[in-house]
């Protein structure tokens, strides 16, 4: 069964390695938070609520819950929460603001790659 991509996904095509690493250290320079930071295990609420940004972003350019979990050394499980609370966290100003951030950068490096 073929896992339905947003509009956003298809767009984008589907992240590379090389595209999580950009992608956390775009986070890591947006927010000041060490790559180290944003990989590790820490749980403020900074930290996470950046970390789960990168995991909703990846997600919509179309990487699944286990291999975004496989990059950060978590569980599909943890993704899921990720994801879900970071969409519930919508409305918040900040999270929008952060997602802005994160898929102007994504959109641009994608944008300006010559095959």
């Amino acid at each position: 069964m073929n896992k339905q991509r947003t509009p956003f996904a298809n767009s984008l095509g589907a992240p590379t390695p090389k595209d999580y690493d950009q992608l956390v250290q775009r986070a890591s320079e947006l927010s000041g938070i060490s790559m180290t930071d944003l990989l590790s295990s820490k749980r403020t609420q900074r930290v996470s609520q950046w970390r789960q940004s990168i995991f909703y972003v990846l997600r919509h350019m179309g990487a699944t819950f286990q291999e975004i979990g496989t990059y950060f050394n978590r569980t599909h499980g943890t993704i899921i929460h990720g994801c879900n609370t970071l969409e519930k966290n919508a409305s918040n100003k900040t999270v929008r603001q952060i997602i802005v951030d994160l898929t102007t950068k994504t959109n641009g490096d994608t944008d300006n790659q010559q095959p």
